[in-house]
């Protein structure tokens, strides 16, 4: 089930946003290609947030499914930003099923709205952003083994972080982004969080949470180090904006039940400009 009207696709990130900042530390030839592959994640994605209807959700993901194995078989896909990836995948010699990993992430979101422990979130984590991680430093360039874990360990990174930032809309939705072992730990139910008051229990699992994803995004950081700056840069300029911004969450307190904890964009352009000054996170 295509979008109703394909052409009016938003090519790009939104001027402001972190990933647009990234995205200006990449090298010109590769700027393109990352702007579709984004894209084609942020759609697919957007069926979690957008489509409430069941059968409807799920029409769209085999939409979805379908256009990339298409690609995979040689044909045209019919979305104008997966048809305009798929030259840039061809010329680094990336499969299209290299875009499936967020098929299975937005699959698994459609079966479920809890994950039992951070096993089970890491593998949600890695499916989705991890994998269009990973096909990010193939656009890149990238073909070290080592320099496409470490992209993939970004992406767990991001969305371990994204779902700190975002806990207070998820939890209104429905959906608790984080291991509920985690949750036992510290004695905090998705009940407490939907009452959205920050008392010392949540507070605690908070402070847990943003610890691991601060460890992966450093992780990802130090794995990119050896190489070139030149294909890292965008990489690593998107783990410096996350990580700054989960400490600007610390100084808030970890008020993301309340609010939506942002850093400027004059700051966001400050630290994509300087993350690569020094090659030690």
């Amino acid at each position: 089930m295509p979008l109703s009207n394909p052409s009016e696709s938003i090519i790009g990130p939104p001027p402001g946003s972190s990933a647009y900042y990234a995205l200006q530390r990449c090298p010109p030839e590769s700027r393109d290609g990352l702007k579709h592959l984004l894209d084609v994640h942020v759609q697919v994605r957007s069926i979690v947030m957008t489509v409430s209807d069941a059968a409807v959700a799920q029409a769209k993901l085999a939409w979805w499914r379908g256009q990339i194995e298409a690609l995979e078989q040689g044909r045209q896909a019919d979305h104008p930003s997966l048809r305009a990836l798929a030259p840039h995948l061809q010329a680094q010699g990336l499969q299209p099923s290299a875009l499936l990993g967020v098929i299975e992430s937005v699959a698994i979101d459609l079966r479920q709205n809890r994950w039992m422990d951070r096993a089970a979130l890491l593998h949600y984590c890695r499916a989705g952003s991890g994998q269009t991680l990973r096909c990010a430093a193939g656009l890149l360039g990238l073909t070290s083994p080592a320099a496409i874990d470490a992209a993939e360990e970004l992406g767990c990174g991001l969305r371990l972080a994204s779902a700190i930032r975002h806990l207070g809309r998820d939890v209104a939705q429905g959906r608790v982004y984080l291991p509920l072992d985690a949750l036992q730990e510290h004695g905090v139910t998705a009940a407490q969080l939907q009452q959205r008051d920050l008392n010392p229990p949540i507070r605690a699992l908070l402070q847990s949470e943003t610890r691991h994803a601060l460890t992966a995004l450093h992780a990802a950081r130090e794995g990119l180090a050896p190489f070139p700056i030149a294909q890292t840069a965008p990489l690593i300029a998107q783990a410096a904006l996350y990580a700054a911004l989960l400490r600007e969450i610390e100084r808030a307190d970890y008020a993301v039940l309340h609010q939506r904890i942002s850093l400027t964009p004059l700051r966001k352009l400050w630290i994509s400009r300087s993350c690569t000054w020094h090659r030690v996170a």
